[in-house]
């Protein structure tokens, strides 16, 4: 039995090898939609506390309308999403691997699909320490076979954090970026010393540009401050733009065509222009994030059928951006800058256009233009969108700390702030 055990820890452990630089990948192209949200909050980010009855809700959709042997298993991580030298049993409880259960047929939807569905943790398997998850899901109970795999976050709260978001003092910048100032209460922290804290934010949900620092600016007595005018200043950036594919026979504002083409719906977005020099006017969006919904049924999860969707953006004159491409980003596209996301230039039409399959629901997402040789976040939205210090985000920051002779680091605080708290 002991054998068996070990030798199934070595395949979750390899199976976690290429996790270690991307958390979030998609293995099978017939699967759609994956969604890890904390129950009932489908626009936050997955994180739940260590001893937190709220769980995570996590399903998605496969088109090989057939039922198959789902199975799921749980990973803690380093910060850096690499493994650490600990094995499934010393970080949960209940079973190494479990089966996915729950399942609906779709119903009504030109698009056939199988929607599977669980919460995490659940009586089969809970995490017992605080970090970063890797969630796998595979077939028949093989490890090797992944389909997908998610990030999530356990916190253990130790560490009272207090963020604000402040205008930069730098006045090139003062009236287009926002910068983000911190404080840490650790005096729960046994024998700290400040080189074992790493504090992270992330702006809306772009974890790929999330910015780290590991030295606050001064001390007092237990509190840490993070007051630098460059270290977590952001892009201010403009509110999202919007699509409403909640009915795919009513053409919404934003949608130019609807129409049936062998089978599947096709849905022509109206073309998107620079908003760089369009005065900023306030607007509620989703920063980025989408809704799964619809106004025609009663069941958004296995009812809402599925769209191509065609996106087209229009570059002043018609011309494309030298030495800089074009990207279209959101949980759309997981906020990824690759070929998932990147728009391609139609000389003939000059515009850059993509094409998506989206389920039906309520969308926001933005345009960001990255140099290819010198890459500056800090210019994202520039041209595309514009930058204002007044636009509305949000920031979660979480704080991690390493404990004298710990194997890893753990999430010792987290908390979210929003720029509209300061007006």
């Amino acid at each position: 039995m002991k054998k068996a055990l070990i030798f199934l820890w070595i395949l979750l452990m390899q199976t976690s090898l290429f996790a270690q630089f991307n958390p979030d990948q998609n293995m099978d192209s017939s699967i759609h939609t994956i969604l890890v949200h904390p129950e009932g909050r489908p626009r936050d980010l997955p994180i739940i506390g260590l001893n937190d009855p709220t769980a995570l809700t996590v399903s998605f959709d496969d088109f090989n309308f057939s039922y198959q042997n789902y199975f799921y298993s749980i990973e803690l991580v380093d910060d850096q999403w690499q493994s650490v030298p600990l094995t499934p049993f010393e970080y949960t409880t209940g079973f190494a691997q479990n089966k996915i259960n729950t399942f609906n047929i779709s119903s009504i939807a030109f698009q056939p699909y199988y929607h599977y569905q669980f919460n995490l943790p659940n009586p089969q398997c809970k995490p017992t320490k605080a970090g970063n998850y890797i969630l796998k899901v595979f077939k028949d109970g093989d490890p090797s076979k992944i389909i997908f795999t998610r990030r999530f976050y356990v916190v253990n709260s130790l560490v009272g954090v207090f963020g604000s978001v402040q205008e930069p003092f730098d006045g090139a910048i003062s009236r287009t970026h926002q910068k983000i100032q911190l404080s840490l209460d650790v005096k729960q922290l046994s024998f700290f010393q400040p080189d074992q804290i790493k504090v992270v934010v992330i702006q809306n949900r772009r974890l790929n540009d999330a910015k780290v620092i590991t030295e606050p600016s001064f001390i007092r007595g237990n509190n840490m401050e993070y007051n630098s005018d460059r270290d977590l200043v952001f892009p201010g950036g403009n509110e999202a733009r919007w699509l409403d594919l909640q009915s795919l026979r009513l053409r919404s504002d934003r949608v130019q065509q609807i129409d049936v083409v062998d089978g599947l719906t096709r849905v022509i977005v109206k073309p998107d222009f620079s908003k760089s020099q369009t005065p900023y006017f306030t607007f509620n969006d989703l920063n980025g994030a989408f809704i799964i919904s619809n106004t025609e049924s009663l069941q958004s999860e296995f009812q809402n059928d599925y769209a191509k969707v065609h996106f087209t953006y229009k570059p002043p004159n018609g011309i494309p951006y030298v030495g800089e491409k074009l990207y279209l980003i959101g949980d759309i596209t997981q906020n990824k800058l690759n070929k998932e996301s990147l728009m391609q230039f139609n000389v003939l039409k000059g515009v850059y256009e993509k094409t998506m399959l989206l389920k039906q629901g309520y969308y926001s997402y933005h345009y960001i233009l990255r140099d290819i040789e010198k890459p500056i976040p800090m210019d994202d939205y520039k041209e595309t969108e514009g930058d204002h210090w007044e636009t509305e985000n949000s920031y979660t920051i979480f704080v991690y700390y390493t404990a004298p002779g710990a194997r890893y680091p753990m999430i010792a605080g987290f908390s979210t702030i929003n720029s509209r708290q300061n007006w």
